[in-house]
This record gives structure tokens, C-alpha cells and sequence, in this order.
């Protein structure tokens, strides 16, 4: 090795300025420039901050309502039960029972806990999903015999049609539940006994029979339960022996048969029926109906009864107890009743009587053992409820249990007290136990409704309740029940439902083609209407929103970018209205109190999705109007019977709001958001078949008695003073939102013709180099600059020293390392004389790299970074490229050698899929725009005559790149000459790199900026891509992730400052989804464009799946370096080139996962000699002919 004395680089001998460059490009060295530029920046910020401010605090401040009045009727003339001590002979004789049949053994089947599953209510797979592995069977009532008796229905199990099929089956499966399909004679509830008849005539009965023991096979379910009720004794004894075959076609595949018995039959039918199945289900309820007085569902006494006659009759080892767990709501004075849910019972119980104490309300009847209470409704109707609770589960468990019944089911799931389950089922818990449990209820998952009407305001929300429980100690009954805390449920109240009265309303506007020609009709024929709209429309739109208030209508919130607000949570919906709020009211100076959410205006809500949003605007005082009479005419498209489409057509609209005129009080037509001509021309007829029918209209106001100046009261004086800045606020959103979506376009529009271009360019046939004159390859002179670089400064010497095929010196150049570096490569290769180490004080990278160049002897010089490992044919494949005189440089391929974590990961998919990509295409025109650093060969004369390295950019690779293709020389590419740098493998690191490359780029465009449109395609399209994809496709490209992003970044920043709230105005759903489309279609395409990339450098696609989260996260942090470099550059602070943390994790060995990979798929081999093998000084080789001119 020649140890030669520290140098400087000061200009050498061969013409060319060491270091030099003059001043970096944009540095202003006295810093007036970022003092005027603070000094503007201080100034908006101050005037947007005061514009700002009104504007914040009126969209913080929640809305201060005017609630639309509330009539509450008047409570009186309830009954309370008397007589505490009525059923002590009952509890007496239970007692006795009890005793008595303490130790009576369980059947050797089992206990059963079972429950009926009915698919119609509504939460009925909800509490089976919770509470299936409390259950041994569930019953669902699938099966009903055909009207003629010749087959069996099973369109409440088709999974097609029912929605609860599937997910029942599963969560039955999951928790070892046994299905046991129930098979009725009954359609919507109305039993018909002659069914039984038309299937016992004939064939049909074997038919039947066939069908269900197929159908229990087919799906490999339990069995069967039978529910034959209303027979008369002559149908039960034909159908006896059915039942028998019935038995012993399923004993005989391992199923069961039950059947559910009524209490009404005769003791011969009783047991008659129980003699042909595996057990019987007593039904100990209905015991007062829908069609009887009121009274109790299944009173203690009734239950007692009812097990003593049964058992007396059947084993009681061989039947279960049917409980019921609803409960009956009648109208005083007739015999007419509805049946609800414990749910709707407790908190129909607080609805009607908010007033007064739980415990006055709620009456536990001490003979029946049973709640019940009385209301009077809004019409003034007084109503007596009776129902079941956990209290009257217990009970019918503890007489059930005294008794020796095999078990218990309940009817149905859904309908009960949740606290039931405390005391039924397999984790039951013992009686003082399951007292404390009892005492707290909650009905969380629950819905109801109290009243009717078109106007929701959510009254009570999930609440925990608590009650006391008194139990005899004789007989284990509960006799007593205290309520001090309601329990509360998601509790709507519905107002708005007088008699032919119907409201109008238009949702989605203002529109500027549509709304104007339905407020034309509407002023034609005399009517008022509500108008939903959206705020962003409506601040696109202000004269609109003008016309509908000075004409008379009503004006409702509608959202302000019309979201689903079922998806978007309370934030979001916090957010959307007040903003929505805040723009009507800035254009109307009128409070608005009626709101509608987009997709969900449903009159009865049904998931915690729908409601939520009404309890966020009850939360802030608005009344949600609902829609029971919807044409769809949002929907333009319509079925034919023969299976086409045709256009939506005015009278289907006028059709569908005529059959649909006594479902309810609001009527939905929109009025924006598509073509609404449809609407438009269906409007008249609409008004004039109501009136015809004698349906007067009114708005959403008018069917609770308001008028638009009650629903839209004049706003506070301490609010008017914000209107203006409200309106200048909104105004910018709204440009906002225009300037986002067009600038996502450009975005998009950008990023294709990048990927087309450069694929285009990149796939052709590319360039070979010409062939030597002579045998030899050119000598080479690798310059390598180290700073502090002893982790890997060896094994870069090494990789270069055992290149194939070619001459090579190494020039070592030490720019001040105070790590060891120079000592480390002089103790290595002090004895190598191919190795030429020399030490500077510290001055830059381009310093030293000139020091080098000053000592290069050879023709051609190779740079290569200190980090950087090079495959053993790479200098041998880039100096074959001088044989052609015109070429004054090759880059080579740089890869990404550490690849041990995702940071690395995402730069080697960058590498391969961009930079890689870019350099093949355009060495096709001679535009390459970078010569890397990490591997890149010059002619030697051609580096000195234009000037060597310069330090007045941060890229000195690239302005040296540049300034060789305006020199008139050909810039050529070699992807075969592999070299493997490590890459930063911390985001900090990563940050500090792309930094000073984007800042470099930024000045090399700006000291060559007259190149642009010079010297062939590098001026024509290299320097005006760097600026367009480099610069300003960074700036745009965040605007892609961001409409994308857009709902999740207002709910973001709906938990910030109010002050963020002013910047977001996302579009409507229908762009959102194009957004998304456009955006995927985008994403796709990238990465079809990386796959072909890959296979260009014949990589290993393993990592492609990276790529989405490249653009989510990687991509990120590359734009904000992007918008770094440009503030460096407009404040003009010096920047130091950085220096980055080096591990030594590019290792070149057989077998290396990384490298020694990469380098095998392009078909090299890779070693590392030891340092004390001999080399061979001379290595030489015959090159490869070339294929093709390499320009």
C-alpha cells in the first residue's frame, strides 16, 4: 500500500478545483432572508388566527337548541295490587312439593336448558350469541306445515332468505348447543288444527315424514320438536301413531323428538301425545292473551297447576318446563293486546310515568308473583301491562326443580330480563347468589320505543337499574320486588303521527338545477316542506338555502359531507352536525333544530349504528326526523319481471309514495345528488293523489303543531356577531375541499403517466457495451472518501480488491475520521500495493473525492462509497463501457445489502421499483439524472475537464452527473454492475439521508435551471420530470393518501383543538367511494409496475406486499422531507451534509440471505478472499462482445 502524507484539497496539477463549487446553493449567510420570511409567516398567521378564532369558538360550543315542545299526558288512575298475604297456601304447598321431591334423580339424558329461538324478533340471535353456552338445546322455529298438509315450509330456515340462519348455526356448533328445529302448524302465528288433517289424508304423511327426517339428516341437526297445537281429540288420536313412526325413524339415526304440549289438553291427550316422543315441553303461559281480560302471563298458582296435573301423568324425568319471558300490553276495556319484550315493558314503565319513583310504578303482584303496572298513552288510553322478569324465571325454575322436571326452555330468546340468566341455564347460581345477581340490571343491548311518530328524540340511554328481592325461606319463591333505579334501555320517543296528515321532505340539497324547479311546484300548489341539507352543499349554494327560508319551508341538518353515520362514531357525528349546524345558521341567521342522518332515517332503528347518531343529536338538543314513506327515488335504476332494467320512471315514484300513504307521516324525495328530473316530474301528482285521498301536508314541524319560525327560532345576539366569520370559514372549507379533490386528481393523473412513461422506456431492449479494441478492459481507479467508516471500511476494500477480470487500484482518501478508520485500512492493506491511503483534514465528501482524483492515473475512475460492496464482475461490467469513446460515465445498480427490517425493506423496494427503474429508461434517451455515488464509473479526463467534485450541493453526484450530459457526453446505465450499500435502518437515520437528497436534488435543479429544454431529452424531459414528480408531485402526492384518508383524518381531528375542525371538508360519499376506486385502481397499477421492476432485476418478489404499506407510512415521511428541503431552501439556512450511523451489516458470503442472494439471481458469485491469500495483481479476462449500440 502507498501511505502517501496528509493532503488538502487544494487544486492539483490536473486543472480541476479541489472541493470547490463556490457558495452552496440558496445559502443566504446573513439571514435576513428567514428573518423577512418569519416575519410573513408570523403575519398570516396572526390574521388567519383572528379569522379563525370566531370561527372556532362557534364550532366548539355546542348548539344551544330550542327543543320542539313535548306534551307529556298527564298520569292517573293507576292500579295497585293489594293483598301481600294472598299466597301463602300456594307457598305453603310448593314448599311440601319441594321437600318432597328433593331427591328425585335427574334423567340420564341430561338436564336440559333449552330456549326457542323465533326468527322474527328482532333480538333474538343477539342474546342466543351471548348466552349460547348457557344452553344444552335451542328450539328455532324454522318448519311449518304446508296449508294442504303435503309438505313442510322451511323458508324461515333458508339461509338465503333468513339472516339469522347461518350465524345461529355457527355460534350453536361452537358451544356444543343442539338444534332442535321446531315444526308448527301455524303461519304468523294463527294455528290451523285442519292442517293436520290434509296431511294424515293420503300419502301426504309419509311424504311429510320423509321430509323432515331428511331435512334433520341433510343439515346433521339434533332432531325434532313438534308444535301442533289446537287440536281437537279426534285429530290428536290420528296423529298419534304418525308421531309413533316419527319417533322411531329418528331413535333409530341417534336424533330426538319432543313436542310442545298445551295445558288446556285433556289428561288422555296428554298422555297419549308424551307416550310417542323422548320428552314433552310444558307451556305454563299464555295463561291471560292477547285476545283475554289482562292479567298474568304464567302466575305462580298457574305453573303449580299446571306441573302437578303433568306430572301426574308423564314422568317427570320426561318433561321440561316451558317459561315465558315476555310480557302482554292490553288497552283498558278491551280484549286487545300487544305482546313486548321485558325491555319495552320496564321502559315503557318510565316513558309513560318519568315522574314518579320505580317502586310506585311497578307493582309485584304477590299471588300471581308477578310485575305489572298501569300508563295512559298519549291518545289518554289506559293500558295495563303484565310480564315476566328474572324474578318469575327463578320461581318456575324453583318449581320446576321441586318437582324432578328433566329441565326447563324459555320463550322465546330476545324477550328476556337479562338478569335471567343468573338464575337459568347451566351456570345457574344457587338462590342467595343469584339474588345478589339479580339486584343490578342491565339492558344495554337493548332498543325501545315509546309512542308514535315521525320525530326521535332518544329519552334514556343503557343505564344500570337496581332492585331488592324478598324470598320465602319455606318454598324458595321470590314473593317480593322493590325497584329503586330504573333500569334504561336505548329508549326512543316518536312524536308526529296525527291522523292524514303527511310531511314533505327533500334530503341531499341544495342543488342548483333541481332544487330550484321543485320550489317552483311546491309554490304552484300552495304546500310546505322540509328541506334536509347538506352543509357543504348548502355553503356552496347560499342563495338557495336563501330561497327555501324566504319562501317558507323548513330548513333541517342533514350532515355536513353526508356520511354514513352508523360507521363513523360519535365524534364524527359530534362533528358533523355542528359544522353542518354552524353553515345553515350563518346563511339563515336562524337556529336549526331538526336533523336527518344520511343512509339511516328509519323510524324505528334497529343496531346500535342507526341509534347512535340520534343520541348524539338528542345529546345536543336537536328532535331527528325519521321516514317511513320511501319511494327510493335516489335509485334510478328498476327491475323488469323479465329479468332487465329500465330507467326510474315518474309514475313508478308517484305509485310507490300513494301505496305507502298510511305507513307513516314523512314522505322521503331528494332533491340533489344525481338526476332528480324523475322527482321533479312526479312531484305534482304526488301532491295532488295525497290531497285526492284527503291526506293534508305540512312539514316536519307541522305534525307536532310547529311552524318553521318555532322550528327555526331567531338566533341569540351573542351568536349573530359570529355569522359573518362563520361564513368566510365555511367559504374556505369549501375551496378547500375543491382545491383537495382536483389536486388528488392531478396527483393520480401524475403518478400514471410516470408509471406509463418509465415501464415504456425501462421494458425495451436495453443497450450493450461496444466491444474493446483490444482484450484488456481499461485499468481502474476506485476513489473511496471515508469518514469515521472503520465498521465497514475493510470489507469494502476487500469486495473491490477481488473484483474479476480487470485492473484495480483503490484510493483510500481519510477526510479527518477520528474513529480509527485510517489506522484500520492501514494495518489491513499496509503491505497491498493496490491500496492508496491518504488522510485530509475534514472537508466533505466532494473534497475528498477530489483528492483521489488528483492521484487517479487510470483512464477510467470508479466512485464507490465506503459502505458499499461490490459483486465481483461490477467493475469489470461498467468498464466495458468505455470502449465506447462517447461515453463519459456509467452508473451502476445500487442495492439495498441490510435488509433486517422494514425500514430496509421499504428502501430496497424503492431502489429496485423507482430509482433502478428511472435509470434504465432514460438511459435509452442519454438523460440519466444520477451517476450514484455508491457505484458509478468516469472518464478520467472527462471528471477533470469539467471540474471534479463541487461541494455547493448536497448532491454531488448529481450536479457532477449534469454537468458531464451538458458537456455533450453519453451517460450510459449497466444493471448488472451490482453493488450493495447499507441503507439506513432507523426512520431518524432515513429522515437525515432523504433529507440531504432532496435538498441536494432541489439545488442541483435550481444551479441548472438553464438546462431546461437543452442538450436532448435530458433538458426536455429529465429535468422537467425532476421537477414535476421529484417536487411537485411530492407537494401533491400527499393529497392522494389524504382523500383517501379523509373520514378518519376529521374523526382525528375532530379529538384536536377546534381550531383543525375549520381546515377539513371532505366530499360526499359517492365521491368518496370514486376516491377510493380511483385510488386502488392507482395502487394496483404501482404495483403491477413493481412486479414487472422486479423481474427486471431478476429479485425474489417476497417483499412486494410491502408496497401498501410503503405508501401509507414510508411514503409519508419522504413527503415531509420533501417540504423540509423546501423550507430550507426559501429561509436559505445552511444545511451540513450528516453523517449516518454505519453497523457493517452488508456482509458478502456464500449463503448470505441478502446479498449473496441478489448477486446469485443475476448469476454472479460472490466471495471474500482472506486478507493473507496472495492476489493475483493482473487478473484479465476476454469481455463479452457487445450486443447493440449503447445509445
Amino acid at each position: 500500500m502507498t501511505d502517501a502524507p496528509d493532503a488538502s484539497p487544494s487544486p492539483t496539477g490536473h486543472g480541476h478545483g479541489g472541493g470547490g463549487g463556490g457558495k452552496p446553493i440558496f445559502l443566504d449567510a446573513t439571514g435576513r432572508r428567514a428573518r423577512r420570511l418569519r416575519w410573513a409567516a408570523i403575519a398570516v398567521a396572526a390574521v388567519a388566527a383572528v379569522v379563525l378564532a370566531s370561527f372556532v369558538a362557534s364550532l366548539v360550543i355546542l348548539p344551544r337548541l330550542t327543543h320542539l315542545a313535548v306534551v307529556s299526558p298527564a298520569y292517573s288512575g293507576h292500579v295497585k295490587h293489594g293483598g301481600r298475604h294472598a299466597g301463602n297456601a300456594l307457598l305453603h304447598r310448593i314448599a311440601l312439593d319441594d321437600r318432597r321431591n328433593r331427591a328425585k334423580p335427574v334423567s340420564a339424558a341430561g338436564t336440559i336448558a333449552g330456549a326457542w329461538f323465533a326468527p322474527w324478533e328482532d333480538g333474538a340471535l343477539d342474546s342466543f350469541r351471548h348466552h349460547a353456552a348457557d344452553l344444552t338445546h335451542v328450539y328455532p322455529t324454522w318448519l311449518e306445515l304446508s296449508p294442504d298438509g303435503s309438505g313442510v315450509l322451511t323458508k324461515d330456515y333458508d339461509p338465503a332468505k333468513n339472516p339469522t340462519t347461518a350465524p345461529l348455526v355457527q355460534a350453536a356448533r361452537a358451544n356444543g348447543v343442539r338444534i332442535v328445529p321446531v315444526v308448527g302448524n301455524a303461519t304468523e302465528g294463527l294455528f290451523d288444527p285442519h292442517r293436520i288433517d290434509r296431511m294424515l289424508d293420503g300419502p301426504n304423511g309419509e311424504a311429510v315424514m320423509n321430509q323432515l327426517v331428511g331435512f334433520v339428516d341433510q343439515h346433521d341437526f339434533a332432531g325434532l320438536q313438534i308444535d301442533f297445537e289446537q287440536l281437537t281429540p279426534e285429530q290428536i288420536r290420528r296423529v298419534v301413531p304418525w308421531l309413533s313412526r316419527l319417533h322411531q325413524r329418528l331413535s333409530a339415526q341417534g336424533k330426538e323428538l319432543s313436542i310442545a304440549l298445551e295445558v288446556s289438553l285433556s289428561d288422555a291427550d296428554i298422555r297419549s301425545l308424551a307416550a310417542t316422543v323422548d320428552y314433552a315441553a310444558v307451556m305454563a303461559y299464555d295463561e291471560h292473551g292477547e285476545t283475554s281480560v289482562p292479567g298474568p302471563i304464567s302466575s305462580a298458582g298457574f305453573v303449580d297447576r299446571s306441573l302437578d296435573r303433568f306430572t301426574r301423568l308423564v314422568p317427570a324425568n320426561k318433561l321440561i318446563l316451558g317459561v315465558g319471558v315476555y310480557g302482554y300490553d292490553w288497552k283498558v276495556g278491551t280484549e286487545a293486546a300487544d305482546s313486548i319484550t321485558n325491555t319495552a315493558a320496564l321502559t315503557t314503565a318510565q316513558g309513560y310515568r318519568p315522574e314518579e319513583a320505580p317502586a310506585e310504578v311497578i307493582d309485584f303482584d304477590p299471588v300471581a308473583l308477578q310485575p305489572t303496572f298501569s300508563y295512559r298513552d298519549d291518545a289518554g288510553r289506559m293500558h295495563e301491562v303484565w310480564f315476566q322478569d328474572a324474578a318469575s324465571v327463578a320461581n318456575a325454575m324453583t318449581m320446576a326443580q321441586g318437582r324432578g322436571l328433566r329441565g326447563a326452555s324459555l320463550w322465546a330468546l330476545g324477550e328476556e330480563d337479562p338478569t335471567s340468566w343468573k338464575v337459568f341455564g347451566k351456570h345457574a347460581v344457587p338462590a342467595p347468589q343469584a339474588d345478589a345477581a339479580m339486584r343490578t340490571v342491565t339492558l344495554a343491548q337493548a332498543i325501545a320505543f315509546t309512542g308514535e311518530g315521525e320525530l326521535l328524540t332518544v329519552t334514556h340511554e343503557p343505564r344500570a337499574g337496581q332492585r331488592t328481592l324478598e324470598r320465602d325461606p319455606s318454598s324458595g319463591l321470590i314473593t317480593d320486588e322493590s325497584w329503586s333505579a330504573w333500569p334504561s334501555a336505548w329508549t326512543i320517543r316518536r312524536r308526529g303521527a296525527p291522523d292524514h296528515v303527511l310531511a314533505l321532505t327533500f334530503d341531499d340539497g341544495p342543488d342548483p338545477e333541481w332544487t330550484p324547479k321543485i320550489l317552483d311546484i311546491l309554490k304552484a300548489k300552495r304546500v310546505k316542506a322540509t328541506f334536509f341539507m347538506i352543509g357543504d352543499e348548502a355553503v356552496g349554494h347560499p342563495d338557495l338555502v336563501r330561497r327555501v327560508q324566504a319562501e317558507g319551508h323548513e330548513i333541517g341538518n342533514h350532515s355536513f359531507t353526508h356520511p354514513n353515520m352508523a360507521h363513523v362514531g360519535d365524534e364524527r357525528v359530534r362533528l358533523e352536525l355542528t359544522a353542518a349546524d354552524r353553515a345553515l345558521e350563518s346563511l339563515t341567521g336562524r337556529q336549526i333544530t331538526l336533523f336527518r342522518p344520511p343512509y339511516n332515517a328509519d323510524s324505528e332503528p334497529d343496531s346500535y349504528g342507526e341509534i347512535a347518531p340520534i343520541a348524539v343529536a338528542s345529546r345536543l338538543g336537536y328532535s331527528t326526523a325519521g321516514e317511513s314513506i320511501d319511494p327510493n327515488d335516489w335509485d334510478l335504476t328498476r327491475s323488469t319481471p323479465g329479468g332487465g332494467t329500465h330507467r326510474l320512471r315518474p309514475q313508478e315514484i308517484v305509485a310507490s309514495v300513494l301505496a305507502q300513504a298510511d305507513k307513516g307521516h314523512a314522505i322521503l324525495l331528494h332533491d340533489a345528488g344525481g338526476d332528480r328530473s324523475a322527482t321533479v316530474a312526479a312531484l305534482p301528482a304526488i301532491i295532488d293523489g295525497l290531497r285526492a285521498r284527503g291526506y293534508a301536508l305540512t312539514t316536519i314541524g307541522g305534525l307536532v303543531g310547529q311552524t318553521p319560525e318555532q322550528t327555526m327560532p331567531t338566533l341569540p345576539k351573542d351568536e349573530q356577531s359570529l355569522i359573518a366569520a362563520d361564513q368566510a370559514a365555511f367559504g374556505f372549507t369549501h375551496l378547500l375541499g375543491v382545491i383537495l379533490f382536483w389536486g388528488f386528481s392531478l396527483a393520480i393523473g401524475l403518478g400514471l403517466c410516470r408509471i406509463v412513461l418509465m415501464l415504456g422506456l425501462a421494458s425495451g431492449k436495453r443497450a450493450r457495451p461496444l466491444p474493446a479494441a483490444g482484450s484488456a478492459l481499461p485499468r481502474l481507479d476506485v476513489m473511496v472518501a471515508a469518514y469515521n467508516e472503520v465498521e465497514v471500511i475493510n470489507r469494502t476494500i476487500d469486495s473491490l480488491l477481488t473484483s474479476r477480470d480487470v485492473d484495480v487500484r483503490v484510493l483510500v482518501i481519510d477526510d479527518g475520521s477520528t474513529d480509527g478508520t485510517y489506522e484500520a485500512v492501514k494495518a489491513a492493506f499496509g503491505q497491498d500495493p493496490r491500496v492508496l491511503l491518504r488522510r485530509k483534514p475534514n472537508g466533505g465528501k466532494a473534497s475528498a473525492l477530489n483528492v483521489a482524483l488528483a492521484e487517479a492515473t487510470a483512464p477510467v475512475v470508479v466512485g464507490v462509497d465506503a459502505d458499499t460492496q461490490l459483486s465481483p464482475d461490477a467493475l469489470a461490467k461498467l468498464a466495458a463501457w468505455f470502449a465506447d469513446p462517447r461515453v463519459g460515465a456509467v452508473a451502476g445498480n445500487v442495492k439495498v445489502g441490510n435488509r433486517r427490517n422494514i425500514v430496509t425493506r421499504w428502501q430496497a423496494l424503492e431502489y429496485i421499483t423507482s430509482q433502478n427503474v428511472d435509470r434504465r429508461a432514460l438511459a435509452r434517451l442519454n438523460a440519466v439524472t444520477v451517476v450514484p455515488g455508491a457505484i458509478g464509473g468516469w472518464r478520467t479526463e472527462v471528471l477533470r475537464a469539467v471540474g471534479g467534485y463541487r461541494s455547493d450541493t448536497l448532491a454531488e453526484d448529481m450536479d457532477l452527473t449534469w454537468r458531464v450530459r451538458e458537456a455533450g457526453w453519453v451517460i450510459a446505465n449497466e444493471p448488472e454492475a451490482l453493488a450493495f450499500t447499507e441503507a439506513p435502518d432507523t426512520l431518524g437515520g432515513l429522515l437525515k439521508q432523504r433529507f440531504r437528497w432532496s435538498f441536494g436534488t432541489l439545488q442541483c435543479l435550481w444551479k441548472h435551471r438553464r438546462s431546461v429544454g437543452k442538450h436532448g431529452w435530458f433538458g426536455a424531459l429529465a429535468l422537467p420530470s425532476l421537477w414535476l414528480f421529484q417536487i411537485a408531485g411530492q407537494v401533491l402526492a400527499p393529497l392522494i393518501d389524504l382523500q383517501l384518508l379523509i373520514a378518519l383524518v376529521i374523526r382525528l381531528l375532530s379529538w384536536w383543538a377546534a381550531a383543525q375542525h375549520a381546515d377539513i371538508s371532505a366530499s360526499p360519499d359517492t365521491t368518496l367511494w370514486l376516491t377510493v376506486a380511483i385510488y386502488a385502481t392507482f395502487t394496483m397499477l404501482e404495483l403491477a409496475a413493481s412486479w414487472i421492476a422486479y423481474g427486471f432485476d431478476r429479485e425474489n418478489r417476497r417483499d412486494l406486499w410491502l408496497l401498501p404499506t410503503q405508501r401509507l407510512v414510508y411514503r409519508q415521511i419522504m413527503y415531509v422531507v420533501v417540504w423540509r428541503a423546501l423550507e430550507r431552501a426559501l429561509t436559505g439556512l445552511g444545511q451540513a451534509w450528516g453523517k449516518l450511523r454505519r453497523t457493517g451489516d452488508v456482509v458478502l458470503e456464500a449463503g448470505n440471505d441478502t446479498a449473496g442472494h441478489l448477486a446469485g439471481r443475476a448469476g454472479l458469485v460472490i466471495q471474500i478472499f482472506p486478507r493473507d491469500r496472495p492476489r493475483d495483481d493482473a487478473p484479465s479476462n476476454p469481455r463479452r462482445p457487445p450486443e447493440e449500440d449503447p445509445c
